[in-house]
Order: structure tokens, then C-alpha cells, then sequence
């Protein structure tokens, strides 16, 4: 139980970072991760908290590789495929060397097989570390397709060469020979697993497809445990299970067009749930970071073998080196990028090394380190950790703060702005449509409330214009109830019945306690003082029924409440349509907001009275001709360029997905 309320405490500081990051997005949402892991750690619970390390490579570790590999686009990773390996398979083994050699001579405490280990777990790049730092600058459409395709495989290369770096402290034994064949073995074995396996999968979710088995409740959770399987299958004959997953998630790619033959539903479904799902893990890695930091730094403190002082200095200094290799290995020509010119390949070299962002995956293969190595505590594990954290941490900073300057700021093709007004004007023109054609129908404000639900209002509904707009319309029932009063079409018992019906619509709409009870007692005192004659004869006539109603059956009072509620729907029939007709010709862009709110509270008692509650289907009618005119107004918009092409795909996208989503909500 312990363990399920820290894993939701982590969840909920993810959720937290993510909510500040969307209102206030100058920080970088890593940063605001590592913030909120920060926080955490001061709570009593996590003094002592530790993942096991099976739990890193298994449970976040092999779904993010997945994801990854079923996000990849093949074409661009198959046309860079010599790009990618010289990055991610000789550059990643070759930095390897270096600082494993590096760190060994300056720190001789840390053996060769754990420096080696170190150096594994800093040289993977993470690329969605470098989109979360880079997502106000331009970086070059090339260097961040191999970013991104680099980072799929140097994941791999450097799991694979982190075990055997750990198997080679824990055996105390390691050739050359067999270190070759082992990693040849490891790595090839792992990718030709993860394509049989990949193929058997994929082939049977199709036949589940064929089967008519594609609910999402099937076809998701078949998804999401497919690299678990995947993953133990590959760990349990002694293959790179990762590079399993990867193989596996890359085939998943490649077969998306026949994925596709599903319901849009399940689709979106899947999509969303691997999105959240990647956003969550990824952000649990940067809360650990922060959570763990204090508590790491405080064991260094503790012992006099190590110096928080030297680790930082070796972490930064692993950091250049890095850097430096990187923007060698691309200035040089040994990773080709065809589409850069001589004249910017300075800079994008530049660009190459700086983007060379370390996060999830190195974090996470060094809490996989071992607690104990043959019985006995792993003495440096904690140090590993922390020069880890230290090159995470500083290859978020130096990149963040020197590439705006480098890189020219991003330029949105659709800007909000562009966006916004798009949709105000297509749900106005879709409103005064259904308006136009409906608007004597009850289903009417309904179907405007849905359609304003497209758009995004900034701030809240005036509440000045609300309590106008109900004061106003209350004034029209009154009146018409009144004049039908006057001209004896309704007794002065159906008048007074009607009207506190309109009374609970105004009191019950006014914003705050107090503006309720004034009313409240407004229509009280009034009442008081406004008894004469008639109403002491209504009083009398009231009175007068009650006895009668005493004396009668069950079934006589049941026929009686009938004769008078179908009375009141009669009633209601005319100040309705006066109040609607008052609200359409008071439209305006300044008052859409609170003129729906106001329609929707008058919809829903005249449902109420009409005892018309279950109107789906005439609802939809309205709502398929409300999107469909939506999507001609676009398309109007569009072919006068008046809205962009991005606009208008941006605006179909929207449209197509509220009509799948609004009609899936009624079907269910």
C-alpha cells in the first residue's frame, strides 16, 4: 500500500508540473518536474525510497522505447540509416571509451568496468528532453530527425553495453573476444527477436480486427502489455530486451496503415493513451531526479571517500567531452547529413552537439544500478547517480540558455490567435444557422451549448450581463403572464404557479448566497403587501380545494396534478417562445456566452414541463446538419483565402473528431 500512494504522489507531481507548464511555459517543463520531485522529497515518505532496479528497465524504461519505436517514421529512418548508426552505435561505443578511460585515471577508486558502466549511462541523448527545451526555438528539420532517430538506438547501445560493463564487475572477468561476440550476440539477437515477435503481434491484432474484436477494451490493453511480453521473453533467452521492444515498436510503425482498419474511435483512444502514458513515465524519471538529489547529496556528505565538489567538476567535465566528441563526429563528416550545406555546417554541427540532451534514459539506467554486487553493498552507486544527475542537469541548462541565441525563434504556422478567431467564427455562423432553422425547438440550446463547447472562451461569463439578461427575460414572462391574465386565459391560481416557476429560474441563476436571499425576500415582501380583495378570494379558493382534495381518491388526485401540469406546459408555450425570440434579436459577440447560459436554463424547464426530457434523436438531426454546415463554412472560408490551408485542416481535424467523440457520447 505504501508503495501505490508514492507512485500516485509521483503521478500527481507530474500532473502538477504539467498543469503550471501550460500556463507558464518560460521554464522548461523538466526543470518544473524536477521542481515538484524536489518538493516531494521532503516528505517523510520518500527518506527512504528506492525503485528496484528491475522495476526502471521493465515498467518505464521498455514502454518508452516502444512508443518511441512506433512514433518512428521508417522512410526518413531507413534514407538516414548510415546517419544513425555512425551516431548512436560507433559514436555511442567510442564515447564510451573515452570517458570510462577518463574517468578511471582521475577517479582510480571507480574500476575501469564501472567507469565503463558510467559512461554507458550518460551517453544516451533524449530526445523528447531536447523538444521540451527547444519548443520556442527553429531547430533544423534534419538535425532533429537524426536527434530523434539517434536517440532510438543509442538507448540500446548503451543498455546493452551498460550490462555487459556490470556483468564484467560482477564476474571480475572480461575479454575482448568474448565481449565482441557477447554484444554481437545481445544486440543482433535482440533486433531479430523483436522482428519475429513484432510480426507475430502485429498479425494477431489484425486477425482480432478481422474478428470484429477491435473495442478499445480489447485491442488497448493488448497494446500496452505487448512490451512487458516482449521484454521478459527476450531478458529470458539472454537478448538485448530493449532492443526486442525497439524491433517490436518499429514493426508496429511499419503496419500502422493496417492498424488503421479500425473504428476512429479506438484510434483516438489509442493514440491519447499512449501519449499520457509516455508524458507520465517520462516525468516520473525528472521527479525521481529532484526527489532523489537531496538525499544523494546527503550520502556523499556522509562519506569521506567521495567530494560532492570533485563529482560535480567530473560530471561537467564528462559533459564537455561529450560535446566536444559530438560536434567532431558531425563537423568531420563521420555522420553525413546530405541536406547541409558547407556554409552552415559549422553551425549545425554546433547545433548537433548541444542538442545532445541526456535525460529518461540515462536517469533510469542508473537507478537500474544493482543494489549489492556479489552480497555486498554497491558502494558507488550513489555516485554514479549523482554524476549522472549532474550531466542531465547540465545538459539542460547549456543548451537552454546558449541555443536561443544560436537559433532563430520558432514561428508558429497557426498561430492561437489565428485559431481562435477561426473557431469563433465557424460555432457563429453554426449557431446562427441552428437558430435560424430550429429555433423553436427545445433541443436548440442544447445543440448550441455542444457547438460552443469547440472554442475556448478566455475568462469567465459576465456576471453583470447574466443578471441583466435573466432580469430582463423574467420581466417578459411577467408581462405576458399578465396580459393572458388580464385577457382571461388563465386563472389567477395557473398565473401565480407560473410565475413561481420564474421566480426559482431567477433566484436559482443569481450568482452568490446573498443576491438569492435578497430576492428571495424581494418577492416575499412584495407578495405581502400587494394581497387585496382578489387575493384573499384566491386564498379562500385554495382553501376551498385543499378540502375538496381531502375527500377525493387517490386516482381522482393523480387525475388532478395531471389536468394541471399538462395546464402548465400549455402556459409556458408562449413566454417561452417571447423570451427565445428576445434572446436571438439580443445576440451579439460581446454577450454569446451569457445569452447560451441564460437560453439553457429556459431550454431546460420547457423540457421539464413538456416532459420532453429523451430528445437525442432530433438533437442529433440538428447536430449533423450543424457540423455539416461548420465544415462548409470552412471550406468557403479556405477557397477564398480567407483562412490559410493550416487553418482549414486544423479546423476539419477539430470538426471531424467533436462529430466522432459528440455522436460516440450518445451511442453509449
Amino acid at each position: 500500500m505504501e508503495t501505490v500512494f508514492l507512485v500516485l504522489l509521483l503521478i500527481a507531481a507530474v500532473v502538477g508540473a504539467n498543469a503550471i507548464y501550460a500556463r507558464f511555459d518560460l521554464i522548461p517543463v523538466a526543470f518544473l518536474q524536477m521542481a515538484g520531485g524536489y518538493i516531494l522529497s521532503f516528505l517523510p515518505v520518500y527518506k527512504h525510497f528506492e525503485f528496484e532496479p528491475e522495476i526502471f528497465l521493465l515498467v518505464i524504461i521498455s514502454i518508452l522505447m516502444f512508443n518511441d519505436g512506433q512514433n518512428t517514421n521508417i522512410r526518413k529512418l531507413m534514407h538516414q540509416m548510415g546517419t544513425t548508426l555512425s551516431l548512436s552505435v560507433v559514436l555511442a561505443i567510442l564515447t564510451i571509451l573515452v570517458v570510462g578511460v577518463v574517468t578511471h585515471n582521475l577517479i582510480p577508486q571507480f574500476s575501469l568496468p564501472l567507469a565503463l558502466a558510467l559512461g554507458a549511462i550518460i551517453t544516451p541523448t533524449d530526445a523528447v528532453a531536447v523538444s521540451s527545451i527547444t519548443s520556442k526555438v527553429l531547430v533544423p528539420t534534419d538535425a532533429m530527425n537524426t536527434l530523434e532517430n539517434e536517440s532510438l538506438f543509442n538507448d540500446a547501445s548503451g543498455i546493452v553495453a551498460f550490462n555487459l560493463a556490470i556483468a564484467t564487475l560482477v564476474t571480475g572477468k572480461f575479454s575482448i573476444t568474448s565481449g565482441i561476440s557477447s554484444f554481437l550476440y545481445v544486440f543482433v539477437g535482440g533486433i531479430l527477436l523483436g522482428l519475429v515477435l513484432g510480426y507475430v503481434i502485429v498479425a494477431i491484432r489484425i486477425m482480432l480486427i478481422n474478428m470484429r474484436v477491435d473495442t478499445p477494451s480489447v485491442i488497448v490493453p493488448f497494446t500496452l502489455l505487448t512490451p512487458f511480453i516482449v521484454y521478459l521473453f527476450a531478458e529470458m533467452i539472454g537478448v538485448s530486451g530493449i532492443l526486442a521492444v525497439v524491433a517490436t515498436g518499429l514493426i508496429h510503425g511499419m503496419q500502422q496503415d493496417r492498424l488503421r482498419l479500425t473504428t476512429s474511435r479506438l484510434q483516438i483512444v489509442m493514440s491519447t493513451t499512449w501519449s499520457i502514458i509516455s508524458s507520465i513515465l517520462n516525468g516520473i524519471v525528472f521527479v525521481l531526479l529532484g526527489a532523489s538529489l537531496p538525499g544523494v547529496i546527503g550520502h556523499l556528505h556522509e562519506r569521506d571517500t567521495s567530494s560532492v565538489a570533485i563529482l560535480i567538476g567530473l560530471g561537467i567535465l564528462l559533459y564537455l567531452i561529450m560535446t566536444i566528441m559530438r560536434f567532431l563526429w558531425t563537423q568531420l563528416g563521420f555522420a553525413e547529413i546530405r541536406a547541409w550545406s558547407s556554409h552552415d555546417k559549422i553551425m549545425n554541427s554546433l547545433v548537433m552537439a548541444l542538442s545532445g540532451v541526456h535525460g529518461t534514459i540515462t536517469l533510469a539506467m542508473a537507478f537500474s544500478l544493482p543494489l549489492t554486487l556479489s552480497g555486498h553493498a554497491f558502494t558507488y552507486r550513489v555516485d554514479i547517480i549523482f554524476i549522472a544527475s549532474v550531466v542531465i542537469l547540465t545538459s539542460l541548462i547549456v543548451p537552454t540558455l546558449v541555443l536561443p541565441f544560436m537559433l532563430p525563434k520558432k514561428v508558429p504556422a497557426i498561430t492561437e490567435n489565428e485559431l481562435s478567431k477561426a473557431k469563433s467564427e465557424m460555432v457563429r455562423s453554426a449557431v446562427q444557422m441552428v437558430q435560424r432553422d430550429f429555433n423553436d425547438s427545445a433541443e436548440c440550446g442544447e445543440v448550441i451549448r455542444i457547438l460552443e463547447g469547440q472554442r475556448t472562451y478566455e475568462g469567465r461569463p459576465n456576471r453583470g450581463k447574466l443578471e441583466y439578461l435573466f432580469a430582463q427575460t423574467f420581466e417578459i414572462e411577467k408581462d405576458i403572464v399578465d396580459k393572458m391574465l388580464s385577457n382571461g386565459e388563465i386563472t389567477i391560481q395557473e398565473s401565480n404557479m407560473y410565475m413561481n416557476v420564474a421566480r426559482q429560474i431567477l433566484i436559482h441563476n443569481q450568482r452568490g448566497f446573498r443576491k438569492q436571499a435578497i430576492l428571495m425576500i424581494k418577492f416575499v415582501f412584495l407578495a405581502k403587501i400587494s394581497l387585496n380583495k382578489k387575493a384573499r378570494k384566491r386564498r379562500q379558493d385554495i382553501r376551498r380545494v385543499k378540502r375538496d382534495y381531502r375527500g377525493r381518491t387517490r386516482d381522482e388526485a393523480i387525475r388532478q396534478n395531471r389536468q394541471i401540469w399538462n395546464r402548465m406546459k400549455e402556459i409556458e408555450v408562449t413566454p417561452y417562445k417571447a423570451v427565445i425570440k428576445y434572446l436571438t434579436d439580443q445576440m451579439t459577440d460581446e454577450n454569446e456566452i451569457e445569452i447560451g447560459i441564460v437560453r439553457r436554463a429556459y431550454d431546460q424547464t420547457h423540457r421539464r414541463l413538456s416532459g420532453t426530457r429523451a430528445m437525442e434523436d432530433s438533437q442529433n438531426e440538428i447536430l449533423i446538419q450543424a457540423f455539416q454546415h461548420e465544415h462548409n463554412f470552412i471550406q468557403t472560408q479556405v477557397a477564398s483565402n480567407k483562412y490559410s490551408r493550416e487553418v482549414g485542416n486544423e479546423m476539419y481535424q477539430q470538426i471531424s473528431t467533436d462529430q466522432l467523440v459528440c455522436f460516440q457520447t450518445f451511442s453509449d
